[in-house]
């Protein structure tokens, strides 16, 4: 099921690297000097997942607030499928949820992120442009959450049909079954697994001005990794 919701947001995420580098004059410095294929990769993940500029900033030539500001939408970006995933994008989307909620599923994921294990091989460069091997382990807590996460999502189920939930309004009813399956997923970041590690090889090339990037469809291929969902 991961991760269509979030394909073009992450694709852009990576995309900002290809625009700073020609928005700064970063280019041609990077050329004189060598271009670094796996910084590159490494600098993506670090400032994607862990909120770590600086291999970001020195092989494309962001700014600090640049790269945080792109580091902050991706975690908004996977709240909101997180709450698609749970069957409350709607509400999470409005103007109606509760900011507080909101902002807890965004940390959630600011610290389940920051547990990411990954590591970047040397770049091979080939004729398309550099070959970059990257091994994750991949989190599972969604796995390791699920068998709790149904058994609440059933009983919250009886519950509505009890009728306990009659007199709230649509925000109040989404809310309160947000906050209890953040409850349980917050239960599990203190023991969460991970997955058998698996080694995903994405090509750095240059592009039709000049300038490297990875396709929409390898950094996609590597987030969908990150995190495993049922």
């Amino acid at each position: 099921m991961k991760k269509k919701v979030k394909k073009i947001a992450a694709a852009l995420c990576a995309a900002a690297a290809v625009l700073s580098l020609g928005g700064c004059g970063g280019l041609s410095s990077l050329m004189a000097q060598g271009f670094d294929a796996s910084g590159y990769v490494q600098g993506i993940l670090d400032s994607t997942y862990k909120g770590i500029y600086d291999k970001y900033m020195e092989t494309t030539g962001a700014t600090e607030t640049e790269a945080a500001e792109g580091y902050e939408a991706g975690l908004e970006t996977e709240a909101n499928y997180l709450a698609a995933y749970l069957g409350f994008q709607e509400y999470f989307e409005s103007d109606a949820m509760d900011q507080t909620l909101k902002q807890e599923m965004i940390d959630y994921y600011r610290e389940l992120y920051s547990h990411s294990r990954y590591e970047v091989a040397e770049a091979v460069e080939t004729d398309s442009g550099y070959n970059v091997q990257v091994t994750i382990e991949p989190i599972n807590i969604m796995n390791d959450a699920m068998s709790d996460l149904e058994t609440y999502i059933d009983d919250f189920s009886t519950r509505n049909m009890n009728g306990e939930f009659a007199d709230y309004s649509d925000e109040e009813f989404y809310k309160t079954f947000a906050e209890g399956a953040m409850d349980v997923l917050e239960g599990y970041m203190d023991s969460f697994t991970y997955a058998e590690a698996t080694n995903i090889v994405v090509l750095v090339y240059e592009d039709t001005d000049g300038l490297y990037t990875i396709s929409d469809n390898d950094f996609t291929n590597l987030d969908t990794n990150m995190v495993l969902y049922p």
